[in-house]
């Protein structure tokens, strides 16, 4: 035994016959905030640090969940805004073939007496299209790099021009019949 606890047995009995003064208790229970007040729950601060903390990791996984469901689609618009910043005039020329082509595929619902018959035949041209937008995809990734490029530029031009060819050659034949 050490010294402290010989101490303490020695004089034992001069320990335990001091009692506290009268109201001692009371007032040790107002300052914990724990008197008689039955039914009424109180949140710590601890406990509001906790939900606090529950409710940031939710919706920091809810944003990383967010973050790679969506990857895919943002890396498909980026990849097709890439001519953005080919000139506004280049711009104008692209999307006047792409409207021309699209007009000229109403044409076809309307020269053609059945639906069933227009959209295989819409389907077939989408699919001869769509190999051109992929390559003039390609084309305007590398036209990106090199914006001056008029070999590049012109070839984008042909492949929608390409476009709006196949449409006419297709309305020229329904007219045809």
């Amino acid at each position: 035994m050490n010294n402290l606890d010989k101490l303490i047995e020695e004089n034992r009995a001069e320990f335990d016959g001091i009692e506290p003064l009268d109201g001692h208790f009371e007032r040790f229970r107002e300052r914990l905030g724990t008197g008689d007040e039955s039914g009424r729950t109180s949140f710590s601060r601890f406990s509001l640090l906790k939900v606090a903390a529950v409710i940031l990791v939710i919706i920091t996984g809810s944003i990383a969940v967010f973050d790679l469901a969506t990857r895919s689609i943002r890396e498909k618009f980026s990849a097709e805004n890439s001519d953005v910043l080919l000139s506004p005039e280049f711009n104008d020329a692209i999307q006047y073939y792409d409207a021309r082509a699209l007009a000229q595929m109403k044409e076809v619902r309307k020269l053609t007496s059945d639906p069933l018959q227009a959209d295989q035949i819409n389907g077939d041209a989408l699919k001869e299209m769509k190999a051109l937008d992929e390559s003039t995809s390609d084309l305007k990734k590398s036209l990106a790099e090199n914006p001056n490029c008029e070999r590049l530029q012109a070839a984008v031009i042909q492949n929608q021009q390409m476009k709006e060819g196949i449409m006419n050659n297709i309305v020229s034949k329904l007219n045809k019949h």
